[in-house]
């Protein structure tokens, strides 16, 4: 067929999926397929069979490596000969769904993002591979930190994608308090205190941030977000660390009038108080 005539581009895409399945790659034959339709006029027909290919549950039960490596012929294609960039695209990302760490998928799509000045894409392709990042991890926070910053109030940066990003902030503890501050620009004050709780739950933030993000959740919970009984966590962990924090201390009293958390606010004064009524050596 891809020497005569390619008749059924399907069962030509079959025979070298089924190389692929017993560790045949043949890259030649790939790339003959690919000259046959042009040649003989079945550009359409070899696109179709690779987007129905793509949502093939036979596809999905391959190795990730191989599924990969198949949605990335799809893309040379697509790119190269149906000269379809959009089509590339979401083949591209259909790969790093697959195998977040491919580097060539990733490259790729970084390049175009970089070269149409999309921020935003190019942010939430960093969310896509946080948490098995192709390039230093420290590096894509530093990136997003920067794109994040800038974005305007007219340009979220999706909730999932926000969520995702928080695989970087061992990398770059600041991240979070980015994110946070994007969250509260794009006027989604209840993802950024839910930003803030995972990011606490996770590892890598030093002491000084943790205080300060706890800090910063009193703040929204008693504040705009209307939820003063969350803080109360928060609240005792703050004082558990340092007994004389007036700011904790203060945010306990307001908790005394909150139904929900009042006994706990009590004893936690309770306690803040026979601690400064201990001598120094106690």
């Amino acid at each position: 067929m891809l020497d005569k005539q390619l008749s059924q581009p399907p069962a030509a895409l079959e025979a070298l999926m089924s190389e692929l399945r017993i560790g045949e790659a043949q890259p030649h034959l790939w790339e003959k397929l690919h000259a046959a339709a042009a040649r003989d006029g079945k550009e359409a027909d070899l696109a179709a069979a690779y987007r129905k290919f793509a949502t093939d549950r036979r596809l999905k039960q391959l190795a990730p490596a191989i599924h990969a490596e198949v949605l990335m012929h799809a893309a040379d294609y697509f790119q190269g000969v149906l000269g379809d960039p959009e089509g590339s695209e979401g083949f591209l990302r259909n790969v790093l769904e697959v195998a977040p760490d491919h580097l060539e998928a990733f490259k790729r799509l970084e390049r175009k993002y970089e070269a149409a000045g999309d921020d935003l894409k190019l942010v939430e392709l960093y969310a896509m591979v946080a948490a098995t990042p192709p390039k230093p991890a420290d590096e894509m926070a530093r990136r997003a930190i920067n794109i994040i910053a800038l974005l305007s109030a007219k340009t979220p940066v999706s909730d999932d994608a926000c969520k995702k990003l928080l695989a970087l902030v061992p990398a770059s503890s600041s991240l979070l308090s980015i994110l946070e501050a994007h969250c509260q620009k794009t006027d989604r004050l209840g993802l950024a205190c839910a930003l803030l709780e995972q990011g606490l739950a996770g590892p890598g933030l030093p002491e000084a941030r943790i205080v300060d993000h706890r800090r910063r959740l009193v703040e929204l919970y008693l504040g705009p977000a209307k939820t003063p009984e969350k803080a109360m966590p928060h609240v005792e962990d703050l004082l558990a660390r340092d007994s004389t924090d007036a700011r904790a201390r203060a945010a306990a009293n307001t908790l005394l009038s909150v139904r929900e958390v009042a006994s706990r606010a009590a004893a936690v004064l309770q306690r803040v108080r026979r601690q400064s009524q201990l001598p120094p050596s106690a």
